[in-house]
Parts: structure tokens; sequence; C-alpha cells
């Protein structure tokens, strides 16, 4: 049985503790600054609270970091140093820096390096894949993610997360974008350009970005727009492929979830499909999990590594520096 251990018991560790359960693996110990969280977490999946994180990434096979984009290096070092596979949410990072100085150091140690970007395993997602590499679409013309409702700061209030906390600020551009990134660009090609606009509606707090329009272009011609908001009073989402030969979206009555499948192809063929793709149930915790698991049994590499966790990162880097500028 494979052990892990978590760092950082905030809101997603709840979802990879599940996910772990389910697959097997002994969560070995959990570690948080704040051990109020580490020790509500261990209590519910009956696991140890460990007061020292380097003896307890010593121990394991892996070790699941969770914490706050901007407090992450420590804990990579560590894991590098014992040669012990790591699992990053998303965003890598805060600063290209720090991703940079992760990705080097990871290419020397013979580990995998996993970066947790959930879309790409959800129900929908996979079909729209599948679609792509059978050619039903073709080529990409357009793809797209408007995805609106309440989030962090809603209604210029503060409330008990961390990317509104003093010192570990990270606006929406950074943060949940890195997820809308990805999925454009895993399915649609690399990104070569991008540039948008940001707005913040907390007066308190200027920096933190809850607003974000954005224009990409991508390496094989196609064209890209992502709209956000974390200050929306109306929830929604819609993301989705228009190809030369067939037309995909998904969407839902939720800033996340993806309920409808909706597809319409060149030869007249149509889908319209209900999908039980609801993100809080955890399906894409508990299927990216499973493909890391999988990638270190077999050794065999993951499909979003560090690599790709810092080239995300970079273009909401692009984002924001495009905002700044006002281009």
């Amino acid at each position: 049985m494979l052990k892990t251990v978590l760092i950082g018991a905030g809101g997603i560790a709840w979802k990879h503790c599940e996910a772990l359960r389910k697959l097997g693996v002994e969560i070995s110990g959990i570690y948080d600054v704040n051990p109020v969280n580490a020790g509500r977490l261990a209590e519910a999946f009956g696991c140890p609270v460990v007061s020292d994180p380097v003896h307890a990434i010593a121990g394991a096979d892996m070790v699941h970091i969770l914490t706050p984009p901007s407090k992450r290096w420590e804990y990579v070092e560590c894991a590098l140093a014992y040669k012990k596979h790591i699992f990053m949410e998303k965003p890598v990072a805060i600063s290209l820096e720090d991703a940079q100085r992760m990705e080097l150091a990871a290419k020397a140690v013979p580990v995998q390096f996993m970066v947790g970007f959930t879309q790409r395993f959800r129900k929908g997602y996979r079909i729209i894949r599948e679609w792509l590499d059978q050619g039903r679409l073709g080529d990409v013309v357009q793809a797209y993610c408007f995805r609106i409702g309440p989030g962090p700061g809603f209604g210029g209030k503060l409330n008990d997360s961390w990317r509104t906390a003093e010192g570990y600020v990270c606006g929406m551009t950074i943060e949940s974008l890195s997820h809308d990134i990805d999925f454009l660009q895993s399915l649609a090609g690399r990104v070569i350009q991008a540039e948008g606009f940001v707005k913040g509606t907390v007066a308190s707090l200027p920096q933190f970005d809850n607003n974000v329009n954005a224009a990409l272009l991508f390496e094989g011609g196609g064209i890209g727009s992502i709209t956000a908001s974390w200050s929306s009073h109306i929830a929604f989402n819609a993301k989705g492929i228009i190809g030369t030969r067939g037309s995909v979206m998904l969407k839902g009555e939720d800033i996340w979830d993806s309920t409808c499948l909706t597809a319409k192809f060149e030869d007249g063929t149509s889908v319209c499909e209900s999908l039980d793709d609801i993100f809080q149930e955890g399906e894409g915790y508990l299927e990216e999990n499973r493909h890391f698991i999988t990638c270190i049994e077999k050794n065999i590499p993951v499909g979003c590594d560090i690599t790709v966790g810092r080239e995300v990162l970079a273009i909401s880097r692009k984002i924001l520096d495009s905002s700044i500028r006002g281009r």
C-alpha cells in the first residue's frame, strides 16, 4: 500500500482525502500550520496529525502539497531531497521565479511531479478529448470558457479564505484561471499569446482581482477567450470548442458544474446528453489521483507535470501584465 502525507489541511484536502481513501492509499500524516485544521481533518479520516513535516515526508512514498501557492518551495525541496513523488495543487506558485525553481529542481530527480488540473479528469472533458483525437471536431477554430458566480470576496466582503488573507493574497487570474487555461490549452494546443483585463471589486484589497476577461491565440491558429468572475450574483458556466467539422459545449447552472453536453457535427448528427458531472461530488479528484498512482506504479509520465504547471502560470502572468499595461 502506498503512503502519502498531506501538507495543508484546507478545504481542498478533504476532497483528496476522500479520493485517496477510495483508492486504498494510506494517509500516514497530515500537517498544517494551523493545528486545528489538521486535527479536524485527521479526526474525520482517522489519520495522525504530524508536527514535523520533514520527518513525515521522509517516511512516505509521496506527498500531497495542498498549501496556498505562495508557501510551497520548502516542501517541494524536502520531497525532492528524499526522492518522493509529488502531487501539488494548482497553481504551482504565485511567482514565475518560484515555478521555474521547482521545475529545474524536479528535472534532477527521478520522481513523478504532478499538478492537479482537475478539469482534465472530469467526464465532459474526457468526451471532448476523445472526439478531438478521433477528428470528429476537425481543427480548432475557437475555444472558450465562460464561468461566473459568487466566490471569495463576494459582495466586497472578505470571507474565510486564504485567497483574501494578508500574506497569501491570490486573485482569480492566477488561482482559478489556471483551471480554464489548462482546460483550453490541453484541448486546443499551446497558447502563444495571451492578453486581457482584470478588475477587483474588494475596495479594501485592491490587489485581489476577481473579474477577468482574456483573449488567447493558440499555436495551431485557433483563438480563445476566458470570461470569469467571482463577484457575480448569478452562477453559470459554459465551455467548449468550435471546430471545422463540429462544435461542442459543456454547461451547468453553477460556476463549476458541467451537467449538460451538447454537440453538433458536419455529418448532421448531434448529441444532447445530461451528465452527472457535479464538481463537488469529487469525480475529478478521484480520477486525477488514480492517474497519479497509476503513473507511479507503472513508471510512466504524468499527464500534467510541473512544466505544464509553470507554462500555465506564465500565461496567467501574461494576462495580468497585459492588464497593467492597458493593452
